[in-house]
């Protein structure tokens, strides 16, 4: 057994952690994701243009807005490459800053609650952090923003993660921006095929996180 001494402040940051999340999941209900993503619409039109996208992409990120939303506005405002870009910046910048705010926040406190729980994983972590986010970002049935957070609360190391972030976020930022480069004619080749591929590899990470669950139980 893990033996801890129990801080009063490490769970009083980890309430603050949870009520910051609970009050940005309440507002994404409330507001919806059409909210966030006439934020970052607005931004992109700016006459600061990609460097005001980037910025409020990465605050959506932090705000727990679902990756996909803001990467098909950057195709919409700014065509397939440079939208990916964006994209690419403003997801690993605003998964990077929701890491280290779960890891201040959180993490001794989810230690003190979690004990061996916590310790189990982090052993696991520690050994295939790289491989292990890697592989969650590809998987385009999981969360985006959840998982920054997640992650925060492990043993992940913070270059590890970025590095598996950046590289991971590249193939569901190129179809999700040449998606919404390609909206405004559905009927497309492109569009339709575009659509085929993301059903592919949503059904390609739900065989390949039932098959992670297998190996995990036995």
């Amino acid at each position: 057994m893990t033996n801890q001494h129990h801080s009063p402040l490490a769970i009083a940051r980890l309430v603050v952690l949870v009520v910051f999340l609970a009050g940005a999941a309440i507002a994404l209900l409330v507001l919806g994701t059409d909210g966030l993503r006439g934020f970052i619409d607005a931004a992109g039109s700016s006459r600061w243009g990609f460097v005001a996208f980037v910025a409020a992409y990465a605050i959506a990120v932090v705000l727990l807005m679902p990756g996909t939303v803001g990467t098909m506005s950057a195709g919409a405002i700014f065509g397939f490459s440079t939208g990916a870009l964006a994209a690419i910046v403003g997801a690993s910048i605003g998964a990077t800053v929701a890491f280290f705010v779960s890891r201040g926040l959180g993490r001794d406190g989810a230690k003190q609650l979690l004990g061996d729980r916590l310790a189990d994983v982090d052993d696991w972590v520690a050994e295939n952090d790289f491989v292990s986010i890697l592989v969650l970002r590809l998987m385009p049935i999981v969360p985006f923003s959840g998982l920054n957070y997640a992650a925060g609360l492990t043993a992940a190391r913070p270059s590890r993660y970025v590095a598996a972030t950046i590289i991971g976020v590249v193939p569901g930022v190129l179809l999700a921006s040449a998606l919404g480069d390609a909206v405004s004619d559905p009927t497309s080749p492109t569009f339709v095929l575009l659509v085929i591929a993301i059903a592919l590899a949503v059904a390609l990470s739900v065989v390949t996180a039932r098959r992670m669950r297998r190996q995990r139980s036995l």
